[in-house]
């Protein structure tokens, strides 16, 4: 399966590059989401910014919607082995080889983008040496909006949960919503549609956003807010490729990753309203009130996720959320 993921994707990169100027220095970016989404968008602001710094010495070709074969589970391996030069992925894949990936997505530890940001800062040094630990580099990180529950009914009671097949993009949200009584699946983004489309989930945990590009308004009526998680998509690139790079390249990946970084919270701390508005209007009921009754039933089921995630990390996780904590002023 490796050898043949590997040669269809070369063979997609090597009709890029017979077209690529000469005197350019040309990557390969993979992401499985659109352009339009949240995180391709934030993978447009950084070619760009490479391209622009760069004086048009490194030009990065973004290839989206999964366009070489490869999803975000397949990225860390590909990127390591050379397949491709950088990719963008979604943390909670990579919690398979360390669970410092899963948290982002902890449920209900972070209440806004800006506690989210705190939390990302107080982890970094951890991703970072995750990356260089598999022959990479982090680039940068940008999250989704709050997750929420996409259904085709109000999910705002227990009740509601009760058997619901609802996907979801992690561990942590699968063992929470078992726990919660639901029926999780984890799914790839790149499924999640066709899913809904056969029948094989009924319903999805992600953000308002991700619902509005993939266009969820035609299988279902209602996003209820639950500010669950504010999961987060990591950009990283194989050392070798930037090696290659002279120092002055080098420095353009670099800077343009600190502005998309920047522009991508700056742009989650105010997009929530805008994307309500643009659902309204595409006949999707937004639910911004559940019962107090789920709320505790959801941090309950959520606890031992939390609990978990601690004894895996031991002391490097515990102190990631002392410093979180006393940044937010919030005792863990």
């Amino acid at each position: 399966m490796k050898v043949t993921l590997k040669a269809g994707v070369c063979m997609a990169l090597a009709l890029g590059w017979a077209s690529a100027p000469a005197h350019a220095v040309n990557l390969d970016m993979t992401s499985e989401y659109e352009l339009n989404s949240l995180m391709g968008k934030s993978d447009q602001v950084f070619t760009d910014a490479v391209n622009e710094l760069s004086g048009g010495e490194v030009n990065i070709t973004l290839h989206f919607s999964g366009s070489l074969g490869l999803k975000s589970a397949d990225n860390l391996d590909a990127v390591g082995d050379g397949v491709v030069d950088m990719a963008d992925t979604l943390g909670g894949v990579l919690a398979g080889s360390d669970p410092v990936f899963l948290l982002s997505s902890l449920p209900f530890i972070v209440a806004d983008p800006e506690e989210a940001i705190a939390l990302y800062e107080a982890a970094r040094p951890a991703y970072e040496a995750f990356f260089e630990s598999h022959g990479q580099i982090m680039l940068f990180a940008s999250p989704w909006l709050p997750s929420g529950f996409w259904g085709k009914e109000p999910i705002d009671t227990v009740e509601a949960l009760n058997g619901w097949k609802v996907r979801t993009f992690d561990a942590s949200g699968t063992r929470t919503l078992i726990a919660a009584g639901a029926s999780p699946i984890q799914l790839s983004w790149a499924d999640v549609v066709p899913q809904l489309a056969t029948g094989g989930i009924d319903g999805v945990l992600t953000s308002s956003e991700g619902g509005a590009t993939a266009r969820f308004s035609e299988h279902l009526s209602h996003f209820t807010e639950i500010n669950y998680a504010l999961p987060m998509n990591f950009r990283h690139m194989n050392s070798a490729s930037f090696d290659r790079l002279s120092h002055s390249q080098q420095q353009a990946v670099m800077e343009a990753a600190a502005l998309a970084e920047a522009e991508a919270w700056e742009r989650t701390i105010d997009l929530v309203e805008d994307i309500y508005l643009q659902l309204e209007g595409e006949g999707v009921t937004i639910v911004r009130e559940v019962t107090p009754e789920l709320r505790d039933h959801l941090s309950a089921a959520a606890q031992t996720v939390i609990d978990d995630w601690l004894t895996r990390t031991g002391e490097s996780g515990a102190e990631i959320l002392r410093n979180f904590g006393e940044t937010v002023d919030r005792a863990f």
